[in-house]
């Protein structure tokens, strides 16, 4: 489906969480119109009908992924079943039917939950500032072989997280290293190692009146990890939601300790 200039103006414009939607929605009206080029009219008519009827296009939950779940080069896991097993467990809970239940007015594309997958720390699908932030990460860690010193770990580096230590090697700053990996990829003497790989988790980010960036998790999680603590968090989240709150206020009303009780893992304030 073609869009012409000002329909692709009008769309910047919409909320970067429902833009894909939103797009979606356009081009099957404008089909139905029996057009094959998307116009500013098919925009504000689609705008007009779901801003009187939220209701029905809210499921509850909403996930979104960065390009990096199919081939984008600054990915740093390999393929993984992650998405589609939180999408399966989030649509089991009928989130929306919970909401019903709590909201006492129709609706809207803030009460739902959402989930937002990155696969490197460049973190386009703004994992901060989601109720549950998942972002993919290689832990490095160095190796029992010589190092070269050719100091390409370094120039690789985009966060200065590294240094070489003469007749050392190479000394990895943890309070810095996002977790990219991309110093292993460059390391030409495998001096550098992948000690771990999965994701850093967060929790309770949100825009809005309040906005607070999302609490990350400590450590480094696996998927079959990375399951289990987004099936107690969306527990938690049902044990103690009222009116459709996002999670974000839920704890800071509770308070940290609270939530990592909640899902077994050690608070240290």
């Amino acid at each position: 489906m073609r869009w012409s200039d000002d329909a692709l103006k009008e769309m910047e414009r919409v909320p970067f969480f429902i833009r894909k939607m939103v797009k979606k929605r356009v081009e099957e009206f404008a089909r139905r119109q029996g057009s094959q080029l998307v116009v500013p009219d098919h925009l504000e008519a689609c705008r007009q009908r779901f801003m009187k009827g939220q209701d029905a296009e809210v499921k509850g939950y909403r996930l979104e992924t960065c390009f990096g779940a199919r081939d984008c080069t600054n990915r740093v896991l390999g393929p993984t079943g992650l998405p589609d097993r939180l999408d399966r467990h989030f649509r089991s809970l009928d989130l929306k039917a919970f909401l019903k239940e709590r909201v006492p007015e129709p609706l809207k594309m803030h009460h739902e939950f959402r989930i937002s997958i990155s696969f490197c720390p460049n973190a386009c699908s703004r994992p901060q500032i989601v109720d549950l932030g998942i972002i993919g990460a290689v832990k490095p860690a160095v190796a029992e072989i010589e190092c070269s010193m050719c100091g390409a770990c370094i120039e690789e580096c985009r966060e200065r997280a590294l240094s070489l230590q003469q007749n050392g090697g190479p000394v990895i700053d943890r309070e810095k290293c996002l977790y990219c990996g991309h110093c292993i990829k460059v390391c030409p003497t495998g001096s550098l190692e992948m000690e771990k790989e999965g994701f850093r988790i967060l929790v309770g980010g949100k825009l809005g009146r309040h906005p607070q960036l999302a609490h990350e998790l400590p450590g480094i999680f696996n998927e079959d990890e990375t399951m289990a603590v987004a099936e107690k968090v969306a527990d938690y989240y049902m044990s103690g939601c009222r009116a459709g709150e996002r999670f974000g206020a839920l704890i800071s009303r509770n308070g940290l300790e609270s939530l990592y009780r909640f899902i077994n893992i050690p608070f240290r304030g």
